[in-house]
This record gives structure tokens, sequence and C-alpha cells, in this order.
């Protein structure tokens, strides 16, 4: 447990809590910005059983802001060099590289194997997959997102919490990227450090609170903003998951 000693020395870990930590699964989707350093501190974290999922190549404007990649990797399957780097970082953790795309015909399969989902996509469409394919498992989920110069994060525990489409019925009808709007790149290092923090509540059997933290990296601010459960919710409350048939772009 040397390795791990200065985390268990945490009154919210403790031996207890890291041997739980080792026994857990978690399903990271996407490996870029947000994903990639939410897989490292995972992983770094002693969990037991990472899957990463992500069937891009790196290109040369990622490096400025995914530190799982360099130079050399550009032109390269993120999922290879992700795999091979999140490996040498810790060996008692068993990755596990998706090597298909995640959508929504086979995305039931993979929730059911984990514990925890993370969300490092960068599409709304891929996020309510996610979030139908949860909230019908029952297993809690993570929601991040960046652009500009802040970011989103959200718990989402199903029966406990809101759900995605509490907060926002369907997909916005216009989606901006980092290509139009730039990303800071501190941003995805501050947002998965955020939603480490509550997985590692979850996983450890903490109480999260329902709501979208708001993160305003410029300026340096910190939001909790409520979102409470819809009665009329398609997914959480109504059971429908309409975006299981739509793949993922």
């Amino acid at each position: 447990m040397e390795k791990y000693s200065r985390q268990i020395i945490l009154e919210q870990f403790g031996i207890k809590g890291q041997k739980l930590l080792m026994n857990k699964k978690v399903l990271v989707i996407g490996v870029g910005g947000t994903g990639g350093l939410i897989s490292q501190l995972l992983v770094r974290g002693g969990i037991g059983t990472l899957y990463i999922s992500d069937v891009d190549d790196v290109s040369i404007s990622n490096i400025h802001r995914q530190l799982l990649f360099t130079e050399k990797d550009v032109g390269m399957k993120k999922i290879e060099i992700a795999l091979k780097y999140l490996k040498s970082l810790n060996s008692d953790v068993n990755v596990i590289p998706v090597l298909e795309k995640i959508d929504g015909k086979n995305i039931e399969e993979y929730v059911s194997e984990v514990d925890l989902v993370m969300d490092g996509t960068d599409n709304f469409l891929s996020r309510y997959i996610i979030n139908d394919a949860c909230v019908k498992q029952n297993k809690p989920w993570i929601y991040s997102g960046v652009l500009a110069t802040y970011g989103t994060v959200m718990p989402i525990i199903p029966g406990k919490t809101a759900c995605l489409r509490c907060l926002m019925r369907d997909p916005p009808k216009k989606e901006y990227s980092t290509s139009e709007l730039g990303i800071l790149n501190s941003i995805p290092s501050a947002i998965a450090s955020i939603a480490v923090s509550l997985a590692y509540k979850i996983l450890l059997g903490n109480d999260v609170e329902s709501g979208l933290y708001y993160y305003d990296g410029w300026n340096i601010a910190l939001e909790k903003i409520n979102v409470e459960r819809q009665n009329d919710c398609p997914a959480c409350s109504l059971r429908r998951f309409d975006f299981l048939e739509q793949k993922i772009e």
C-alpha cells in the first residue's frame, strides 16, 4: 500500500477506501483533454479496472491540452498511445481498451460491466446516449464538458439526482466546438480534477448532491447550480430511452 500511502492518509479514504477503490471498474469514453486526465488520475489513484474508448487519431492541435500525447504521437491512434502510457503508470490497474466505436447499439454491454461511466466526449449526442444507457441500467455517470475558458461537470446518480435530460430535454440545435471557439489549455485539467473527485465520492459510497458545477477558468470562479429531478423527464422518470438507437458520430 506504500504506492497509495498519501491517499490512504486521507480520512475520506483510509485502507478500507483504497481497497474498495481497487475493486471498482470505470469506463472512460473519450481520452482527449478531459478524458485523458480523468484516465490518468484514476489509474494513479489505484482504480481496479479501467476501460478506455476512443476512435480518433492524435492531431497536432491536440497537443496543447491533451496530456496523454506528445508531438511524436501525431497521426497515431489515441487508444494505442493511451493504453501504453496508462499501463506504464500503474501495474496494479487492469487497463482495457475498447476497440470498437461505442454507440447506442453496443453501449449497454459496456455499461453493464462497470460501476461508473466518465464522459470524455466532445458532443451532446454521445452524452445523451450515455445518459440513456446509464439511467436504464441504474449506473452512475459523470458529465464533463469544456469550451473556450469554461467547463461544466454534473454527477448523475439514477434514482437520486437529476439526469442530463432533466437539465436539457434535448441536445442543443447549435453546438459549438473548440475549433470554433477555442479552448484554454488549463480548462480540461480543472474539469477532469473536479470530475475525478466526484468519482471517488461515488465509488466509495458517499452521497453526491444533484447539481451542475460551472467553472470559469479565466475569472477563477466555481459555481454550483441546483438541478432538480423532473417528474416528466423522458429518461429518468418516464423510462423512455430515445437515444439508444442513435449512433455516436
